[in-house]
C-alpha cells in the first residue's frame, strides 16, 4: 500500500516572493521562486559521526586480524573504509546542484546551476509558457516548460508526485500572473 503523499516532504521549496533574490534584476517584481534540489537523507554531521565508528571498528578489526597473523586483510579493510567516504563524498559533492524556477513581472527564468558551479538560464514568455508533465509509468513522469518551439526538462531530483505537485503549484502562480498583467496582443491592436 502506498503512503500518502506530504508536501512537507517534497524537495522543492517556495521562497516568500518579497524576499530579495539575487538572481533577477531588483526593479523586477518576483510573483514566483521556487528552488529544486536533491534529497540527502543522511545529515553531514551524522555522516561524520557514522565514518567515525566504522573507522573505530576498522582500527579494532585490524588489530584483531594483526595479532592472529593476518595483516594482510587490514589493507583491505582499509580499501572499504576509503571507498565508502569517497562515495559520500562525491554523493555531497554532487548535492551542491539545484534549479531555480521564477516567475518576474516579464518572464519566467528557469536556472540550473551544476554541482560544479556552472550555470545555464532558459527565459520563457509567461503568456505563452506551459508547464507539463509527460507521464511515462505509475511512477515516471517528466516535467518541462515548452513555449515556442523550446522545450526545457527540469526536476530530476524531483519524484514523480513531486513533480506533480510543483506542476500545479507553477499553474496556478502562472495563471494568477496572467489574469494581472495585459495579453501583449492585446496592446499591438489597439
Amino acid at each position: 500500500m502506498k503512503r500518502p503523499h506530504n508536501i512537507a516532504d517534497t524537495r522543492f521549496r517556495i521562497h516568500d516572493t518579497k524576499a530579495e533574490t539575487p538572481a533577477i534584476e531588483a526593479a523586477r517584481t518576483l510573483y514566483f521562486n521556487a528552488t529544486l534540489y536533491a534529497h540527502r537523507s543522511l545529515p553531514k554531521k551524522s555522516f561524520n559521526r557514522m565514518i567515525l565508528i566504522l573507522a573505530a571498528f576498522c582500527v579494532f578489526a585490524a588489530v584483531r586480524f594483526i595479532m592472529i597473523g593476518a595483516w594482510p586483510v587490514v589493507i583491505f579493510v582499509a580499501i572499504d573504509l576509503v571507498a565508502l567516504w569517497l562515495a559520500f563524498f562525491f554523493n555531497y559533492r554532487a548535492a551542491r546542484a539545484f534549479e531555480t524556477v521564477q516567475l518576474t513581472d516579464k518572464d519566467l527564468l528557469l536556472t540550473r546551476v551544476s554541482a560544479r558551479g556552472r550555470s545555464s538560464t532558459w527565459r520563457f514568455e509567461p503568456y505563452w509558457a506551459s508547464v507539463k508533465v509527460r507521464e511515462r509509468g505509475e511512477d515516471e513522469n517528466e516535467l518541462y516548460l515548452r513555449s515556442h518551439g523550446e522545450t526545457v526538462y527540469f526536476g530530476d531530483c524531483l519524484t514523480a508526485q513531486e513533480r506533480r505537485d510543483f506542476r500545479e503549484a507553477l499553474d496556478l502562480a502562472l495563471a494568477r500572473w496572467r489574469a494581472r498583467t495585459p495579453h501583449p496582443d492585446q496592446g499591438a491592436s489597439q
